[in-house]
């Protein structure tokens, strides 16, 4: 039986070897179909590109300086801010601020300051003056308008000279002074009608709701 066995592989050899490789390359034909074996090649034809995406930020276009004339809320003022404040002067600021801006100019109110009674939020107006008043001092107005102040030309003429006579001043020449508003004026004058005139620029506090510091205030800008 043996024989015989070894006989027909002997006589059959190369049918058996060859039913043998078409076996293993089905197989290997298999394994690789699904998925299996040597690592494929990729050939650059193979290759397909997508953009990457990214978050990109826009950057801000920046535009040139207007070239035309500038607008209102492009221009300046100047204002004048006197009483309790570190700094007292005039100073230029840009159309639209407020009196808290130019109080910072100031270097801020002092420790004496009735801030209460000032708008901080105001808007300025050119060629006005802000009075920061004391505490207890008697300021009748906080903010003076040049163009709401009247004037005879004496008032003019009286600042030109830099000092206004409080002896021989009219109402609306005394209105040109920092916080004197109509009510002051008329108080100044009542003054000097009933004594008969000021001997002295000290004597205004004597007059009715005129405080040491307003008096302070007005000692530079008045004479007798």
């Amino acid at each position: 039986m043996k024989n015989t066995v070894l006989e027909f592989i002997k006589d059959h050899i190369y049918v058996i070897l060859g039913g043998a490789c078409i076996v293993i390359i089905g197989l290997v034909y298999i394994f690789l179909q699904m998925g299996g074996g040597a690592a494929r090649v990729i050939q650059p034809d193979d290759i397909v590109y997508s953009p990457a995406t990214t978050n990109v930020t826009t950057a801000p276009v920046v535009t040139e300086p207007p070239t035309a004339a500038p607008t209102e809320a492009e221009r300046t003022i100047v204002v004048h801010i006197v009483g309790e404040v570190l700094r007292p002067g005039v100073f230029e600021l840009t159309y639209g601020a407020r009196v808290n801006d130019v109080l910072q100019l100031a270097g801020g109110e002092t420790e004496y300051a009735d801030i209460g009674r000032v708008n901080l939020a105001a808007f300025l107006r050119d060629a006005m003056q802000i009075i920061i008043p004391a505490i207890g001092e008697d300021v009748e107005e906080v903010f003076v308008f040049a163009e709401d102040t009247p004037d005879t030309g004496q008032g003019q003429a009286a600042q030109a000279s830099g000092l206004v006579n409080i002896n021989t001043a009219s109402l609306a020449e005394l209105q040109t002074l920092p916080g004197i508003g109509p009510v002051l004026a008329q108080n100044i004058v009542d003054f000097r009608e009933a004594h008969g005139g000021f001997t002295s620029v000290e004597e205004l506090i004597g007059v009715n709701r005129i405080g040491a510091t307003t008096l302070e205030r007005l000692r530079p800008l008045v004479t007798v």
